[in-house]
């Protein structure tokens, strides 16, 4: 059984599911996979909020519950739909904790799976755009992998980026729902500057982001969400045969 940590933000983990749906070949209700979704928002804190130094309570005790319920529930896999969570001084402790609750489940780390599409793909861009939260920006979550791997990441400047995506992205999540216009026109500004800045494809590196990529603007360039790839990924390791191909 597939597991979803969800609640940051809500509908995220529902992003993550219906990816999932989507990208399995069934007919039937009962040919679908077997997907337990987990959240908690009023558990976890703000990841960014922790990253920046704004609260000390980190998240990752309280995913590391999340983690466990699905673990004990019987989930053998679980993606967590939330890019930011994988910032390393949250999902070490993380995975500390995991280990000395005796947690069995594999977790599908976001970010690597990102990198290795990235790699994968056709075009070979080298020249990565990432659309992303403060938290991740900062952090350097996929800066660091990129250049692990001789890409080059391409950022807005910080207020830039500030007053474009991560103002869309509290937009969309204080949205839920019924995304308005305002939140789409920012990222799109932000796409276009990446594009002038050398970017030959684009990180739509908050889930939040992906929950909107068919309304964005991506100018020709190669988009990878997140979301999807972990979406893909999950149903690869647990139903191979079930996955969508193409």
């Amino acid at each position: 059984m597939i597991g979803i940590v969800g609640g940051i933000g809500p509908m995220a983990g529902v992003d993550l599911y219906r990816q999932i749906v989507e990208n399995t070949n069934a007919r039937t209700d009962q040919e679908h996979l077997p997907v337990l979704l987990a959240s908690l928002p009023n558990e976890i804190t703000d990841r960014t909020s922790f990253l920046l130094g704004k609260t000390v309570q980190n998240p990752a005790s309280a995913l590391a519950r999340v983690i466990m319920l699905l673990n004990n529930a019987g989930c053998s896999h679980v993606g967590i739909a939330c890019n930011t969570a994988h910032a390393p001084q949250i999902f070490e402790p993380m995975q500390e904790l995991l280990g000395v609750m005796g947690a069995r489940v594999e977790l599908v780390h976001m970010i690597e799976e990102v990198i290795r599409a990235i790699l994968d793909h056709p075009d070979q861009p080298r020249q990565i755009g990432i659309l992303s939260t403060t938290g991740t920006y900062t952090t350097r979550i996929y800066q660091n992998r990129l250049e692990a791997e001789g890409l080059i990441p391409v950022m807005l400047d910080y207020p830039t980026h500030e007053a474009l995506v991560q103002r869309a992205i509290y937009e969309i999540k204080a949205a839920s729902t019924q995304i308005p216009p305002s939140p789409i026109k920012l990222i799109n500004e932000a796409i276009v500057l990446l594009k002038n800045q050398g970017a030959e494809a684009l990180v739509l590196g908050c889930t939040e982001i992906g929950m909107v990529a068919d309304q964005l603007e991506m100018l020709e360039l190669p988009g990878f969400n997140p979301n999807l790839i972990l979406a893909r990924t999950l149903i690869e390791r647990t139903f191979p045969m079930k996955l969508k191909r193409g």
